[in-house]
């Protein structure tokens, strides 16, 4: 597939991409179909279409569209474009974590704690436990109320975590570290300090990159 030649650093930037004509005849299609194929790569931003012919557009200018294809190449996923994405999932948790604590009712602060609870509750069920924080880090962003950073959360989601699925990449969480970031998590939400619960939810964000790569390891070398 053209796109994928390109994402693999086949074509150069700037460097021309072959004709119509000669791309229709390699995949045995019509240009009126090769014409469609252009234009979704000028959409994902690898291409720049021009009189005369498209050309490969420098990475830089893409847009978020691309991830997902980047994602898909090859049989396992780039383990530094996981880790990447995951950092930046972090990023944007954090801020509605502090967020949500700023301006939480003491009903949301409280459902807050519950959920902290019940992380703690589950000490010897990780998979559970995993669960729970997932749920809370939903509802920080829900009582955080940013509709930009919803939008960008809910991106990345779809964008990524269905085809880690999809993948078969399962993680395994570390139940001992979810149940110190728990007890972080209640004592900062009680004392209700933005920072202390936005720098657990990092945590949590470094704990669940460290359980990724390790599940990416073995799937790279086979």
């Amino acid at each position: 597939m053209l796109r994928d030649e390109i994402l693999l650093g086949q074509y150069r930037a700037g460097e021309r991409l072959p004709s119509e004509r000669d791309l229709a005849a390699r995949f045995e299609t019509s240009r009126g179909t090769v014409r469609e194929a252009f234009k979704k790569l000028e959409q994902l931003g690898v291409a720049v279409i021009r009189p005369g012919g498209a050309r490969v557009a420098p990475i830089e200018c893409c847009t978020l569209d691309v991830l997902g294809p980047l994602l898909d190449v090859g049989d396992v996923p780039d383990p530094d474009l996981v880790d990447q994405v995951l950092e930046m999932f972090g990023v944007l948790i954090g801020v509605a974590a502090r967020s949500a604590v700023v301006k939480a009712s003491p009903e949301q602060l409280d459902r807050a704690r519950r959920i902290a609870g019940e992380v703690l509750a589950n000490r010897r069920n990780s998979a559970r436990q995993h669960e729970e924080l997932r749920r809370l880090a939903e509802h920080f962003v829900d009582v955080a109320d940013h509709l930009v950073l919803r939008l960008m959360i809910n991106g990345l989601r779809t964008t990524f975590w269905a085809r880690m699925q999809k993948g078969g990449l399962r993680p395994r969480p570390n139940g001992r570290v979810y149940g110190e970031i728990a007890h972080r998590l209640s004592d900062a939400l009680e004392r209700r300090d933005a920072d202390a619960v936005g720098d657990a939810m990092q945590r949590l964000n470094t704990a669940i990159r460290d359980s990724v790569r390790h599940a990416l390891k073995p799937k790279s070398r086979s």
